[in-house]
């Protein structure tokens, strides 16, 4: 398995700390600087979208945001394909004070903008 080039790493890690500050700001239209246009995004029992648009859609009528988001103990794996797989630990504070802890499994793929989140398993913990 190929070895992830250092500037490649860098941009990736950037990208997946920079949801964060694009969700918790709400600032929805900037969404394709992390995600692809055909991103499959995956948040049983609280969300789901096929393709850009539908997940700008999605998170523009939720009805009560997550406030913060953090991510840890962040993993990136390079796959045959050119890929990159991203698995993390996050949490979130909810709109109602509590927290809530998932595993991010990110598959993220060059584009030429650069790097952008193909697809987002959310897995509840």
């Amino acid at each position: 398995m190929a070895r992830i080039a250092e500037i490649d790493r860098t941009d990736i890690t950037d990208i997946l700390h920079k949801v964060a500050y694009i969700l918790d700001s709400k600032e929805y239209d900037r969404m394709g600087e992390l995600f692809a246009e055909d991103i499959q995004f995956s948040n049983p029992g609280r969300l789901a979208a096929n393709g850009l648009e539908e997940l700008k859609t999605a998170f523009r009528s939720f009805p009560a945001p997550s406030l913060s988001h953090h991510i840890t103990n962040l993993l990136l794996s390079s796959r045959e394909d050119g890929t990159v797989e991203a698995l993390c630990k996050a949490l979130s504070q909810r709109a109602d004070k509590s927290m809530a802890a998932a595993e991010y499994t990110d598959i993220l793929k060059k584009t030429p903008e650069g790097w952008r989140i193909a697809s987002r398993t959310i897995k509840p913990l």
